[in-house]
């Protein structure tokens, strides 16, 4: 699936996007951009989550810590065969600061434990189950998940290809329309957008989400997640020059 986001043709004058990154062509040029979109089946989910604790003694702080990875653990264990990579991303202890408006300052007031944990997980049957369980566990956050797709770069590239061609028909079109044909590519502009994994068509702006349907599942309060489709748009802008029909 492919959309044009803008035509713009220029016989003569100045193109400020591409008067960016230097001189245009000397004499008359084309100029085209093009996207490309395309969704993918997604090969993965990713769940994160973070633990923090606050309390009066590093010791009590430690033994709460010890107690949510062993808590974690024990879920994980139940879904060994879901989950491809699991990994801890950050753990950290210290010293617990809040600002004292009568001292005017920040005082102690404790000690804090927290660590983030990544998991990611290829069994969309067992997905809904384990962030259910999940949810069970004190956490300060935890996401729902992400969709991914494993290969970005190979989608990213076939999408590239597919918006130069693009662009170079309809720069070929627009040429021949003005009594012209179109000559060498000049210049190309690259402004990939981000995926849209999991987004509604209608809305680019918020996170990418599961689809959630109320439905039978093996826990009784569980959430059925439909895995999404990971969106991909690429988008090119394109210059060529301009020849006489006749050279």
């Amino acid at each position: 699936m492919m959309k044009i986001l803008a035509l713009t043709v220029l016989l003569l004058g100045a193109l400020p996007g591409f008067a960016a990154a230097g001189n245009l062509p000397d004499g008359p040029y084309v100029s085209t951009s093009a996207s490309a979109l395309e969704e993918v089946a997604p090969d993965y989910s990713v769940l994160e989550m973070q633990f923090r604790t606050v309390q009066d003694s590093p010791e009590v702080v430690r033994d709460r810590t010890n107690g949510a990875q062993r808590n974690l653990l024990a879920v994980l264990e139940e879904f060994e065969d879901a989950i491809r990579e699991r990994r801890v991303e950050s753990m950290e202890f210290g010293e617990e600061f809040d600002y004292d408006r009568d001292q005017m300052k920040r005082v102690m007031i404790g000690h804090y434990g927290q660590f983030t944990v990544r998991l990611e997980v290829d069994d969309f049957e067992m997905l809904p189950q384990l962030h259910y369980r999940l949810a069970g566990l004190q956490w300060q956050s935890l996401s729902n998940p992400r969709f991914m797709v494993d290969d970005r770069e190979a989608v990213e590239t076939r999408l590239r290809e597919r918006a130069i061609i693009k662009a170079r028909e309809r720069a070929r079109t627009l040429a021949e329309a003005g009594g012209s044909v179109i000559g060498k590519l000049w210049g190309i502009i690259h402004q990939p957008m981000h995926d849209l994994a999991g987004r509604l068509p209608d809305d680019f702006g918020g996170m990418p989400s599961p689809r959630l349907a109320v439905s039978e599942s093996s826990d009784r309060f569980a959430l059925a997640m439909e895995p999404r489709p990971v969106r991909f748009e690429v988008t090119v802008g394109t210059v060529f020059r301009l020849n006489n029909s006749g050279d």
